[in-house]
């Protein structure tokens, strides 16, 4: 499967009075990156909707590397990892664009629940397919 990649810029919103990206900054651009991929995928949230199921962030672990600033260009990639037939993960790495210097690593595990009860359920086949899990 080809490498996820997402990119973005940091938006002056997202630094704290340090002049850095605040920590809790990192999983909305994990969240942002993780719409990329669908997106490349051919997938959107609205088919979550579609299917009646959704995947729910279980477990996150961040390790901060470097700080980035406003106005940094990010790469940040994805690594899916199937973890069963209800869970998946993904190791994501935030890098620095220009000197491809990384700043934060997060490890990321979602279990897929119906939406009505939000009992864990299959992944969707669709998603599995187009994420090879």
């Amino acid at each position: 499967m080809d490498k996820l990649i997402s990119e973005l810029r940091v938006r002056s919103c997202d630094v704290d009075s340090f002049g850095h990206v605040n920590n809790a900054v990192y999983l909305m651009y994990a969240e942002a990156a993780r719409n990329d991929y669908m997106l490349q995928r051919g997938l959107t949230f609205a088919d979550f909707e579609r299917w009646k199921v959704g995947p729910v962030l279980f477990s996150a672990k961040l390790d901060y590397k470097f700080p980035a600033r406003t106005d940094d260009e990010l790469v940040i990639t994805g690594d899916m990892q199937n973890q069963g037939r209800t869970r998946f993960g993904i190791l994501h790495e935030m890098l620095l664009k220009k000197e491809n210097r990384l700043i934060c690593r997060a490890e990321l595990a979602f279990a897929f629940v119906d939406l009505s009860t939000g009992r864990p359920c299959r992944i969707p086949e669709p998603f599995a397919k187009a994420f090879g899990l």
